[in-house]
């Protein structure tokens, strides 16, 4: 199923390898610019940030604007090499940009202030649980380091007829309009509730939102949480 996947995400960047402007995601903008009543964050600028499976580089990009020293993973070397062409013709200032898995990313211990996981850190490979990204995403965070990610609501677009997994809120995709997961594990959460106690063993200062949007037809259903390592 890696392979798979691997596979599959890699021809997908690669058919827009030619496009050097890419537009940051919305709430990854909010989230580090503005500022709301029921959002706590205190994220250094300038500190080590974890861009974590960042695609095609649309918040690796804006996240080297603000100032930050950016490191990234990517699930295979050629997804890698995009990005890093991109930035470079972008004119902005080299990432360190590295192969890795949710569950095993290729750094030291407590090495980062932030870890933006966008649409990405509820991927499990198949031996692996939601508990072994949470798990590898604490230790690569240095103490009081941040966590910032999004999370899908059980009634996402991506869950339509998924086939529930062994593992309590983890879910086999069965139909991705993207064509790119469709048999890989993913965890889901059915309520804020859900994900405070699904987090609140590895961090605190916990806030969350939620959005629901219907991209003409792409329904999607998702939290945001923000937190702090413990």
């Amino acid at each position: 199923m890696e392979k798979s996947i691997n596979l599959n995400y890699t021809y997908f960047y690669n058919r827009h390898k030619d496009a050097i402007k890419v537009y940051s995601t919305e709430f990854v903008v909010r989230t580090f610019l503005a500022n709301y009543d029921g959002l706590i964050k205190d994220f250094k600028l300038g500190g080590k940030i974890l861009d974590l499976g960042f695609g095609d580089g649309r918040n690796t990009a804006f996240l080297i604007e603000q100032g930050y020293q950016v490191f990234g993973t990517e699930i295979t070397q050629e997804i890698v090499d995009l990005v890093n062409e991109r930035i470079q013709k972008l004119g902005l200032p080299r990432a360190d940009l590295r192969v890795g898995r949710n569950s095993k990313l290729p750094f030291e211990d407590n090495f980062f202030d932030v870890l933006l996981g966008c649409h990405v850190s509820y991927y499990c490979d198949e031996v692996e649980t939601f508990e072994n990204n949470l798990n590898e995403f604490s230790r690569i965070l240095n103490s009081g380091g941040w966590l910032v990610t999004s999370l899908a609501k059980k009634e996402s677009y991506i869950l339509k007829n998924a086939e529930q997994s062994k593992e309590n809120g983890h879910y086999i995709i069965k139909n991705d309009p993207y064509k790119n997961r469709k048999g890989y594990k993913f965890r889901a959460f059915a309520s804020k509730e859900e994900v405070l106690t699904t987090f609140e063993k590895n961090f605190q200062h916990i806030s969350i939102g939620s959005a629901e949007n219907n991209y003409f037809g792409i329904d999607e259903r998702v939290y945001w949480f923000v937190g702090q390592k413990k």
